[in-house]
């Protein structure tokens, strides 16, 4: 046998690598992201058409769904991860996976705005309160060394399948038939069935026994320096909304770049995720290395507005390139964003308690899903290089709020040999009073 043929399986297995974990629960959790992502991707490519091209609703209509849904599903987190907690996060990750397929199949029945209203809020708090629950599934199946990782591997399987399927919905939307749009909530539906049915070959993971009321006993409500290193990390979420919708709009109206180039720029995007996600995420499995992770995110992102910025009033082939960088920058802060986001949501919650906090830390998203899509479209275009350089100021504010908020977080941690002396329960870690 040559070396070149000696050196070909090394090389497949080397590429898989960056894809898949080693079989065994990992590879099923990341199994069910592939098929969630196929769904989701056909879904969110070709649902908003059919609203507005079959039912009738205007496109305000669509996106004020789908902000009621994003509000509804921050103000459930906490309740939801509290019952992944207390009844097991592997069936209550199942059971939200089941929800979101009746909502998707209701979705089919829809002929008003108010009927949308409700289906678009019911499907948001499915989704997004899955996500509480499934972070607690991670936790309790791959435990502290893998769950980092593996939820890098996810994210990067998930990006993937989300931009197959929206290629697939493109040839939907292109024969623009009615009973064709509405097999994507078939679709979506089954793929959601069989991704419940899925978690359910999981490993059991225990649910936590509820726990005494007691001074020092851990609360995600009360958990204050928590809370607040929540909603610093939520900050660095506004980077991949100026890339989803603030990014293409200003090439569109303030450059001379082809319009075309939006797409390749998601392109980019997409690439980066799937290839360097796991690489980037080594290092977040603790909380310096997290921590260090957030303030690379804030910095990289604060340089990508001003480099976006000066796209405009320059030749087309000049702003094209210089979007193409904006859009790497922007990438890397969302990569690094991501990874240390998994690093501190983790690593400062009770391991008893991964449900409920993880419901807390995902409020810290109520920024960028609220106001983040008004303020990355407004403020650039309004202002033009100083909108940019205001979101660029954002970014460096959170870059500053950072460390302290990490540091403090830290300092308030109950260490595990005290926390199990105050509830008698097993060791973890909580928030000290």
């Amino acid at each position: 046998m040559t070396d070149a043929e000696q050196r070909t399986p090394q090389a497949r297995t080397s590429i898989w690598s960056r894809l898949l974990p080693e079989p065994g629960p990992g590879r099923l959790l990341v199994l069910c992201t592939a098929v969630a992502s196929l769904g989701n991707g056909l879904y969110m490519t070709g649902g908003a058409v059919y609203f507005v091209r079959v039912v009738g609703l205007s496109p305000g209509q669509v996106g004020i769904g789908l902000s009621v849904a994003g509000v509804i599903a921050l103000l459930l987190g906490v309740p939801v991860g509290y019952l992944a907690d207390r009844f097991g996060p592997r069936g209550t990750t199942a059971v939200l996976a089941l929800c979101k397929a009746a909502m998707l199949i209701s979705a089919v029945f829809v002929q008003s705005f108010a009927a949308y209203m409700v289906m678009a809020a019911l499907l948001g708090a499915a989704e997004q309160t899955g996500h509480v629950a499934r972070g607690a599934l991670v936790s309790g199946v791959m435990g502290r060394e893998g769950r980092v990782k593996l939820s890098a591997y996810m994210r990067s399987v998930f990006n993937g399948g989300f931009a197959i399927a929206s290629l697939a919905a493109g040839i939907v939307i292109a024969v623009d038939s009615p009973d064709v749009y509405l097999s994507l909530f078939w679709g979506n539906a089954a793929a959601m069935v069989a991704v419940s049915a899925l978690y359910m070959r999981l490993p059991h993971v225990p649910r936590q026994p509820r726990q005494p009321r007691v001074k020092g006993g851990p609360s995600a409500m009360r958990d204050v320096p928590y809370i607040v290193v929540a909603q610093v990390s939520g900050l660095a979420r506004i980077g991949p909304t100026v890339l989803a919708l603030g990014l293409p709009l200003w090439l569109v109206t303030h450059t001379d770049a082809p319009r075309a180039m939006a797409a390749w720029l998601m392109l980019i995007n997409t690439l980066m995720v799937v290839f360097l996600q796991v690489y980037v995420a080594r290092d977040a499995d603790t909380v310096s290395g997290a921590s260090r992770l957030q303030r690379w995110t804030f910095m990289v992102l604060a340089v990508a507005c001003a480099v976006a910025g000066f796209s405009g009033g320059i030749p087309g082939w000049a702003a094209a390139a210089v979007l193409a960088v904006a859009t790497v920058l922007f990438t890397l802060g969302e990569i690094w964003g991501e990874a240390a986001r998994w690093g501190l949501r983790y690593e400062l919650a009770p391991e008893n308690a991964q449900g409920q906090y993880g419901g807390v830390f995902a409020t810290g998203d109520a920024l960028a899903v609220i106001a983040g899509p008004a303020l990355v479209t407004t403020v650039p275009d309004r202002f033009g290089l100083a909108g940019w350089l205001a979101l660029a100021a954002l970014f460096m504010v959170s870059l500053a709020a950072a460390g302290p908020a990490v540091r403090w977080a830290v300092r308030t941690r109950v260490p595990a040999a005290e926390q199990s002396n105050l509830q008698g329960a097993a060791p973890t870690t909580a928030p000290r009073k």
